[in-house]
């Protein structure tokens, strides 16, 4: 933990006052130090009252996911809890590939507020300006077959429309295989990748992008597919509620997922489709697949009834889609 961290973790325990004195004392540093460290604080967004005799005393936290932001009143045991926040970085994913080799617990996050090489499916860009949107990869170490890897995409893509519902009021609906839509354009992505041997999964990354506060209007290429949760609700949102909330569903979901299986899950995951019932056209290279999405199985085929009325299993990652 880095010294600042450890300042604010200070002051967030104590609520009130506490002197320099005694938060020097705590980090065996001089006061002069202290000072100095309380600047970069206010510059980075904390709102920090000093008062000559009473010392200092954090009145507010910013909105950037710095590790002690996010886990501040964060309710989960295990994901967010470890947290690497970078200001800008090539890709989430790749840092949390680094972790991950180096035995990085479960539930550790790699997050960043600007992204130079960000991914989504099939190596297509994510467009992100800084300090907008929350672009984050959360490393699982799940006890699951790499067939059974598409569960961890769905129990994200389902905590993630929870929690932007409960925040916000907004309901995104999850479009097959890995994608959130609102008012019927693309507002979150998630890429997921694993390691593994044949029959057992190392770790998998879950690297997922939601467009906060960004105006994808002011780009050309994503100006006719994408929206943001700003433009939706007519008003800047702050990221770090969306963030937590997204954390403890993911958590939550990721339990019953082990305790239950995962039919329950899949159940409501079908509920939030963005597809299910409409026509659709699959294609994967030159093949094309026309028919109705009927639902996904446990493991995160799409079933699609064709047009001779037969169903079909079409396996994710293997396909683009759009609705018809």
């Amino acid at each position: 933990m880095h010294q600042d961290e450890k300042i604010i973790s200070l002051l967030l325990e104590h609520q009130g006052y506490l002197s320099g004195e005694s938060i020097a004392r705590s980090l065996n540093c001089s006061r002069a130090a202290i000072w100095k460290w309380m600047r970069k604080l206010k510059k980075d967004g904390f709102a920090i009252h000093a008062h000559p005799r009473l010392g200092y005393c954090l009145l507010s936290l910013p909105d950037t996911p710095f590790p002690s932001v996010v886990r501040s009143g964060l309710k989960t045991a295990r994901f967010g809890q470890e947290v690497y926040y970078y200001p800008r970085i090539d890709s989430t994913n790749s840092a949390a590939r680094q972790l991950a080799e180096k035995s990085a617990q479960e539930g550790t996050m790699v997050i960043a507020d600007e992204q130079l090489r960000g991914r989504g499916r099939l190596s297509r860009s994510w467009i992100s300006p800084p300090k907008k949107d929350l672009l984050f990869t959360l490393i699982f170490r799940p006890d699951m077959k790499p067939l059974q890897v598409f569960r961890l995409t769905l129990i994200t893509s389902l905590a993630i429309s929870r929690a932007i519902e409960r925040e916000t009021g907004l309901k995104p609906l999850i479009k097959w295989p890995n994608d959130l839509y609102l008012e019927n354009k693309k507002c979150c992505g998630i890429l997921t990748e694993f390691t593994g041997e044949q029959d057992r999964v190392t770790y998998c990354l879950v690297g997922i992008g939601i467009n906060v506060n960004s105006n994808p209007g002011e780009h050309p290429e994503i100006r006719d597919s994408a929206t943001s949760l700003s433009q939706c609700l007519k008003k800047e949102v702050p990221r770090i509620p969306i963030l937590q909330a997204i954390l403890e569903s993911i958590e939550q979901n990721y339990q019953q997922l082990r305790e239950e299986g995962v039919e329950k899950l899949r159940e409501k995951w079908n509920n939030r489709s963005f597809i299910l019932g409409k026509q659709v056209l699959v294609s994967s290279g030159e093949t094309e697949e026309h028919g109705i999405a009927e639902s996904i199985d446990e493991d995160g085929f799409l079933i699609l009834i064709d047009e001779q009325g037969e169903r079909k299993k079409i396996l994710s990652g293997d396909v683009s889609l759009r609705v018809t």
